[in-house]
């Protein structure tokens, strides 16, 4: 057992304000540092290539698979039909949400395996659902113009954000970790 005096000095009580502010400030900076990295491709890189491969066609393909009669086109960063032209740019890449994820997961107190195997997956699912989000996007532009602007800013951020959460909660939880990163025995 711990001698009460040294849990009393300042170095001890500092440490503890330390542990409590770790996950939180570690949270904020990997976010920040992911952030500005983000910022610094360039636009044609994101526009030309990274949105035209990684989200426009799949996101064509998918939408010809479930609607073919909408016959879609990936014309660069743009989904383009007889019926919408949908526009991915920055910022509506579902960047903002993954770094969400992917910074908590970082800055959580686990083992650095499971916390690369977490950002694995969490990659894969937050892609997966940004090419949902963007198809419903689509869907709205094509036949509920009206309701763009609420889906677009609103609904969809929103929902991708809450699932990420969970998706994390579900991670962390399904570790065994307390919060200061001890294993937990059953």
């Amino acid at each position: 057992m711990a001698n009460p005096i040294e849990l009393t000095t300042p170095a001890a009580s500092m440490a503890a304000k330390l542990r409590r502010w770790r996950f939180p400030l570690l949270f904020a900076g990997i976010y920040g540092l992911m952030h500005r990295a983000y910022f610094q491709i360039p636009d044609e890189v994101l526009r030309d290539t990274l949105y035209h491969w990684g989200l426009v066609r799949p996101d064509a393909a998918l939408i010809d698979l479930l609607a073919p009669g909408e016959r879609v086109a990936a014309v660069g960063n743009h989904l383009v039909s007889a019926r919408a032209n949908l526009e991915v740019v920055r910022g509506c890449d579902g960047s903002g949400a993954l770094f969400l994820v992917v910074s908590a997961m970082l800055a959580y107190p686990a083992e650095l395996g499971r916390k690369l195997a977490g950002v694995l997956a969490a990659a894969v699912f937050m892609y997966l659902l940004n090419l949902l989000r963007i198809a419903a996007i689509y869907v709205v532009v094509a036949y509920y113009p009206a309701w763009f602007l609420p889906a677009h800013t609103y609904f969809a951020p929103t929902l991708i954000v809450v699932l990420g959460c969970l998706f994390f909660a579900w991670w962390a939880a399904s570790g065994g970790a307390d919060a200061d990163g001890n294993r937990r025995v059953s």
